[in-house]
């Protein structure tokens, strides 16, 4: 696996060995962040990865101008495989990793202002309606949220809803701060 674009393009990282996490491919990432880059300029960007897993994702938007950045996963191994992944790039400064379930860590944040969100939950999790309600919050009001999903599961009708790509077996969702009233 390598990093796309920007600052540490070419570089490759490390994902965790089995079946315990689903790396996003290439192809699904590269495309990703060119619908993230054509809404959102990341240059200083405070990006929260979650379900983070190597941390590719994450990795990905501060190699195209992030300065800093939240994972936050539960599994130990994954976890390590991401912080190993950013000290290769000499990206670790910037950089908080937090070991914890995903809706728990949620909980525990207040008016923290992400111009990016990035989640690539486990494809069987049934409440990403939840996650949606919990998520936007976190928000800056011009930011994105983006969802990698099971190519089947339905979100057009959630509420911030933006657009979707296909790519094989997954989907990305986008998704901005509804204004609330």
């Amino acid at each position: 696996m390598r990093i796309i674009a920007g600052r540490f393009r070419r570089r490759v990282i490390q994902a965790p060995p089995g079946n315990n996490t689903r790396p996003t491919t290439d192809r699904a990432r590269e495309a990703m962040f060119n619908m993230v880059s054509a809404r959102l300029d990341l240059t200083d960007a405070k990006v929260l990865d979650l379900y983070s897993g190597s941390g590719a994702l994450g990795l990905e938007a501060m190699s195209r101008g992030a300065t800093h950045l939240d994972f936050v996963e539960k599994d130990r191994i994954a976890l390590s495989y991401a912080r190993d992944n950013a000290r290769s790039l000499d990206a670790d400064l910037a950089v908080n990793f937090h070991q914890s379930d995903v809706f728990a860590w949620i909980k525990s944040q207040s008016a923290a202002q992400y111009q990016l969100i990035l989640a690539d939950p486990p494809y069987e999790l049934t409440e990403i309606q939840g996650l949606l309600d919990q998520v936007l919050p976190l928000l800056a009001p011009d930011g994105l949220f983006v969802l990698e999903h099971a190519r089947q599961s339905n979100v057009e009708d959630l509420a911030g809803f933006i657009t979707t790509r296909f790519y094989g077996k997954s989907a990305v969702s986008l998704f901005f701060r509804p204004i609330q009233d």
